[in-house]
């Protein structure tokens, strides 16, 4: 099983977690993001780049329903999401995504909700963003935002991204498949 990770977080050179969305290859969505009006939201908030402040990443919250959780809940909710994907997959979850980072935040936030051991166990990180990069990826990235914008979500939206990568990677393997059989 593969499912395909994007995050959010307040600036490149610190960054803190501020939200998470991760899909399954057969389509299944988990997001969480961060209540800013907590104490742990507002304190994330004044140390936001002004990329995340002002270019298209503060100002896609609130557009997922029952996404908005403590920090805590975030890593305990993506920690069960991960462990029961890997239970039903009878097997390691792929955890796919196109920037360390947004591993690395995810660990972090599992690892403070207390469910590190576990979910390290049921999951393989993978860094697929040469695939994601490529034309193919990028043309098949471009058309799934299209369709991302119905639902109101938009480049820099954890979710969307998420989805995003899934489509590329999508186009990259089916491209490869028919080269395969050609």
């Amino acid at each position: 099983m593969i499912v395909f990770l994007d995050t959010e977080f307040t600036d490149l050179l610190r960054p803190e977690l501020l939200s998470m969305g991760l899909v399954s290859l057969d389509g299944r969505e988990h997001y969480v993001e961060l209540n800013l009006s907590s104490d742990v939201g507002i304190a994330r908030r004044r140390g936001a780049s002004n990329f995340v402040l002002f270019e298209g990443v503060l100002d896609q919250w609130d557009k997922v329903a029952n996404a908005a959780s403590t920090e805590w809940e975030m890593g305990r909710r993506t920690g069960e999401w991960l462990l029961s994907m890997s239970e039903e997959a009878s097997a390691r979850v792929e955890v796919a995504f196109d920037y360390p980072v947004d591993f690395e935040l995810l660990a972090l936030s599992v690892r403070n909700a207390g469910l590190w051991e576990q979910v390290r166990e049921s999951v393989l990180p993978v860094n697929i963003g040469a695939l994601s990069g490529s034309p193919t990826g990028e043309i098949a990235a471009e058309e799934c935002f299209r369709d991302l914008r119905k639902r109101g979500l938009g480049r820099h939206h954890a979710l969307a991204d998420a989805l995003t990568l899934r489509a590329a990677y999508q186009a990259v393997k089916a491209l490869a498949m028919n080269v395969g059989s050609a």
